[in-house]
């Protein structure tokens, strides 16, 4: 029977107790700060589903309170790092399974030309529609028809998405988009340099009609609580935790040794809940 070494025992300790925790989010700070940022291409269906059910219960009804049937003008939404159009078709579909008489438009940009070609040709792999685990049976057989070994997005969850090519540093694009009700941008904003964030998440602001909804998970936190306080955004209380910990699956383990990783979630802050709230809605 061998005996624990105190070494390893006080390197257990250590690991668990407040000072490693510490030096952890120190470690993680510095490398916010200093660490070069780099566009990747990532993405998953149905990959926050929580957040789903916050746009649902909270969101939708905010923006549209009472009649939201066929005769009211169709609800905007625009999405930026679409990648191969996984979060826009998740949402067309989450959006009709909820709300079938809402007239909505969901147009999603991206900077790599090949995965706007992949988005607008609606065709997937087995590997890439199942890679997540909020990929369910249900969503898969709503979202998708079987053809020839091929995944194809249902005609009618496709016909009220449109893609292309486009950057959220693009002043004249953003401007053109002004009067959206509803602005994604996920795991996007933490891969800029970060001067370049702060302009970003300004326009992402301007493109708001007053009213409406930004979904920005995946924003360094500090920035963040900045931002979101200088441009007076209201951040919803709801499903926090949860949407934080959905988040977690990809961006959790060695979580302080990447600009992207997701902290531990606490509420010891003051300022916890634009911290780690990822949706907001512009006041004015």
């Amino acid at each position: 029977m061998s005996v624990p070494s105190v070494e390893s025992g006080l390197a257990s300790s250590l690991r668990n107790s407040s000072l490693w925790s510490g030096l952890r989010h120190l470690k993680h700070s510095l490398i916010i700060r200093f660490a070069k940022r780099e566009n990747r291409v990532y993405t998953r269906f149905n990959r926050f589903p929580n957040q789903f059910r916050a746009l649902v219960e909270q969101v939708i009804p905010r923006i549209r309170p009472g009649n939201i049937g066929a005769q009211t003008a169709p609800l905007e939404i625009v999405v930026f790092a679409c990648c191969s159009g996984a979060e826009v078709f998740s949402l067309s579909w989450i959006l009709q399974k909820h709300f079938p008489q809402l007239r909505f438009r969901i147009r999603g940009y991206d900077i790599v030309e090949s995965v706007i070609q992949q988005a607008r040709a609606g065709v997937f792999k087995r590997e890439e529609v199942f890679q997540g685990p909020y990929a369910t049976e249900e969503f898969v057989a709503e979202t998708f028809d079987l053809v020839e070994g091929e995944y194809r997005v249902k005609r009618s969850i496709a016909d009220p998405t449109v893609f292309a090519v486009g950057s959220l540093l693009d002043k004249q694009l953003m401007d053109s988009l002004a009067g959206a009700d509803i602005v994604v941008a996920q795991n996007v904003l933490f891969h800029l340099p970060r001067p370049n964030a702060r302009v970003a998440f300004g326009y992402l602001h301007d493109m708001l009609k007053p009213g409406g909804a930004m979904f920005v998970n995946g924003m360094d936190t500090d920035m963040r609580v900045a931002m979101t306080k200088r441009l007076k955004l209201e951040p919803l209380d709801f499903l926090v935790e949860e949407i934080h910990e959905d988040a977690s699956i990809d961006r959790g383990g060695g979580w302080a040794g990447a600009y992207w990783g997701r902290r531990p979630f606490s509420r010891s802050s003051r300022e916890w809940l634009r911290k780690y709230g990822t949706i907001y809605f512009r006041t004015s």
